[in-house]
């Protein structure tokens, strides 16, 4: 496969496809973008605008007539099981937007099949990718931060806030921490158990670190910050564009919009061009992702830990089902 161009399906291709993934697949030379599934009438004018050769209605119309080396699962939450199972046991390997799979069982069970098929499953948890938290995590050594605490903070709830959004601060206290959870509390606010106004937890890792979780949808706007301590190093994180690393006293400060001189996007600043370069080296290389599908499984099993602590549900709602993305 290398110096060959590597062959992409994609599926959905709504609103974060357009600004997170498309933008960094059509900027590289070594990317075919072979085949797009979508539910318009008229696909002509996404594929002439991002270069696709072929469209279908399905997935498995696609597969079945492709030969490709990865897909982008980029749909509503509810559509990415069928997809990206089907990819897999196509021998396919698949880029799969967060989350996984709405229930934990599903996201397990494509994990192993990931493993069965010998295929590369990435999620796409971004914020390990962004440039300041990269940065944050770097200060620490592989044990990681014995303290960490990871906030995610917007005006307006949603349907099952805490899974759609704080799921990602969530990934970065498990990265940060360096450990797997023993123990958690959690606490949520508002009325609604399917809209929850906010979600705040403390999780106890089995190598002794604390992090704790604050995810308030009540908030005046939108705010996603860490702060994080051990070894003599503090990291203040503030995304997308600030990390301030103090060790022995001396202030290291690394500022995204000097660096890229004003040309930084949110493609790049909040990890997503660097999780689809990521999933495509490893699409070569063969070596496990950092964010792979076992990874993101057990970032969805310390969710729905803090959900049952908070005593929210862990399942959807019967007849409900994630609208944020538009089916496109």
């Amino acid at each position: 496969m290398s110096g060959q161009r590597l062959r992409i399906g994609l599926v959905g291709a709504g609103n974060i496809a357009s600004i997170a993934q498309l933008p960094s697949l059509v900027a590289r030379d070594d990317v075919a973008l072979s085949a797009l599934v979508t539910r318009r009438d008229d696909p002509e004018p996404l594929m002439r605008r991002w270069g696709f050769s072929r469209a279908y209605s399905t997935v498995d119309a696609m597969l079945g007539a492709e030969e490709l080396d990865a897909i982008f699962v980029l749909t509503p939450r509810s559509e990415h099981v069928e997809a990206t199972k089907s990819a897999l046991e196509a021998g396919v390997d698949v880029f799969c937007e967060k989350p996984l799979a709405t229930r934990l069982d599903d996201a397990e069970m494509l994990a192993r099949s990931a493993t069965d098929n010998g295929r590369v499953l990435m999620v796409g948890f971004n914020r390990r990718f962004a440039p300041v938290y990269r940065t944050g995590r770097e200060a620490f050594s592989a044990s990681g931060a014995t303290f960490c605490v990871a906030q995610k903070n917007r005006a307006g709830s949603e349907y099952r806030a805490t899974f759609e959004n704080a799921i990602h601060m969530i990934d970065l206290l498990r990265w940060y921490c360096g450990g797997e959870p023993v123990e958690v509390t959690a606490h949520a606010a508002g009325s609604d158990q399917w809209q929850e106004d906010g979600v705040a937890a403390l999780v106890q890792f089995d190598n002794g670190h604390t992090g704790v979780l604050m995810a308030a949808r009540n908030a005046g706007n939108w705010g996603e910050k860490i702060d994080a301590y051990g070894d003599g190093v503090s990291a203040e994180i503030l995304a997308p564009d600030t990390a301030r690393i103090t060790r022995d006293g001396l202030t290291t400060i690394r500022e995204m919009t000097p660096e890229a001189y004003g040309w930084a996007t949110a493609t790049h600043t909040l990890g997503f061009a660097g999780a689809v370069d990521h999933f495509l080296e490893r699409v070569r290389d063969r070596r496990e992702p950092l964010t792979s599908g076992r990874e993101a499984t057990k970032t969805q099993a310390l969710l729905e830990r803090i959900l049952s602590a908070a005593g929210l549900p862990t399942e959807e709602q019967p007849g409900r089902e994630w609208s944020s993305h538009a089916k496109k």
